[in-house]
């Protein structure tokens, strides 16, 4: 089937086609249908000599006689004047079965039709008297509730099935719609790929326009991510020749101590932008590594420095990543916490599918509506930070873009003892879990 109208057109084709049989069958069964015999032979014996008895009273009483000859299975009322009630199926076999066993019942005019939805009462009818008047029966038929379901299942049939067809498009038609939704988180990192092309044409149309999107996309970062790299390696050689001019020239030994600190950040500065630029960048496959031991080696080499680091969490626990990036980026949120914090403590917490890694310290924190702006490239909020603090503000943003190509979330909050808590949850490959 090729568009969504096409499609709708013929879940109604069906639905049409499906009433008409169902409606066949139907009046099919209720043509041919008829009551046992003893309970056919009852009803006949009842309903004639109701009719003698109403036609041959006065029509004063009618009224109160039809009430009195009626019973807990047969209601008798009578009425002067009435339209009758038209009979949706014709019960002509049960109509004829009954005039067998009574001929009056042929003079009386009998009709018969089912009630529309009342399984109960089965049976609706009405006899015609000899000056004009009707009498109105109803009768619960035992026999008549297939007829009942019957009809109930012709009303509902086509209602359900056109639900369930309805259902089953717009699942089919959703479905290359809910993963366009899905890559459209991708868009920019290296997990974004071309969305194969299915569905519906209006849908393939859309799919088609996404890919020639995703496609440019890649292009522009692909050709901003080379730019980049180009500017902060070609960089480094004309500062290794100021580096080497520097080293030959007699100068005082703290104006040179001077100068080597600002060749060095600038030197810092470039690897920043480079780190910041290959953290999102397609690297070596993901292998088995022991997180814990990782944190415990980068605390542990804080600490040989005199730093107020900790480390709280398993000594063992192995998922899948990429050990140079995640060691990159935890590197930076310790150094970044012993630098504006004072302190560091690492905690690893083990879940049933993620890895939960967590670094805290004790310093200023960062103010709540600044939160989101930090992971931003090039911020730098003076307020929680010295002015003449090295960096480009480039800290935070490696770490976050390291977290989203390794599949997981970086969350800051401040802590409500004071300082800062950078939470990085990351999936966790269940055949590595210890």
């Amino acid at each position: 089937m090729s568009g969504l109208p096409a499609r709708m057109l013929a879940i109604l084709a069906v639905v049409m086609l499906l009433d008409f049989g169902v409606n066949a069958v139907l009046f099919q069964r209720a043509g041919n249908f008829a009551l046992h015999e003893e309970e056919a032979q009852s009803l006949a014996e009842r309903l004639a000599s109701a009719y003698r008895t109403l036609d041959a009273a006065p029509t004063r009483e009618r009224a109160a006689l039809a009430r009195e000859l009626g019973s807990e299975t047969l209601t008798l009322r009578w009425t002067p004047r009435a339209p009758r009630p038209v009979a949706s199926i014709d019960l002509a076999a049960l109509k004829n079965q009954l005039m067998q066993y009574d001929p009056v019942l042929a003079n009386a005019r009998l009709e018969l039709q089912l009630q529309p939805v009342h399984i109960r009462n089965g049976l609706d009818g009405s006899m015609g008297l000899s000056d004009g008047s009707l009498v109105l029966f109803q009768s619960k038929a035992h026999d008549t509730w297939l007829l009942q379901v019957g009809q109930i299942v012709r009303m509902l049939l086509p209602t359900v099935v056109l639900a369930v067809l309805a259902w089953f498009l717009v699942f089919a038609s959703l479905r290359p719609l809910r993963q366009l939704v899905r890559a459209s988180r991708h868009v920019g990192t290296p997990h974004a790929r071309p969305i194969p092309l299915y569905g519906p044409p209006e849908v393939q149309t859309l799919i088609r326009a996404f890919n020639a999107m995703q496609q440019r996309i890649d292009n522009l970062l692909d050709s901003n991510t080379q730019t980049m790299l180009a500017i902060a390696h070609d960089m480094r050689t004309p500062l290794s020749r100021v580096q080497l001019r520097l080293d030959g020239i007699p100068i005082e030994p703290a104006e040179r101590a001077s100068l080597d600190a600002d060749l060095g950040e600038m030197r810092d500065l470039f690897t920043s932008l480079q780190e910041f630029v290959q953290a999102d960048q397609p690297a070596a496959g993901k292998t088995a590594v022991d997180l814990a031991a990782m944190a415990q080696t980068l605390v542990d080499g804080a600490q040989d420095c005199g730093q107020d680091a900790r480390y709280e969490g398993p000594d063992q626990l192995v998922t899948d990543l990429r050990p140079l990036p995640v060691r990159r980026a935890l590197s930076n949120l310790i150094d970044n916490a012993l630098h504006y914090g004072g302190s560091a403590l690492v905690r690893i917490e083990a879940l049933p599918d993620a890895v939960m890694l967590t670094v805290e310290d004790s310093g200023p924190g960062i103010p709540d509506e600044s939160l989101g702006k930090v992971l931003q490239p090039f911020i730098r909020l003076d307020s929680a930070r010295a002015r003449n603090t090295a960096g480009m503000g480039l800290g935070l943003a490696i770490v976050d873009r390291v977290v989203r190509a390794e599949g997981g979330v970086l969350t800051l909050s401040n802590r409500p003892s004071g300082g800062l808590s950078a939470a990085i949850r990351l999936p966790r490959i269940s055949s590595h879990q210890q």
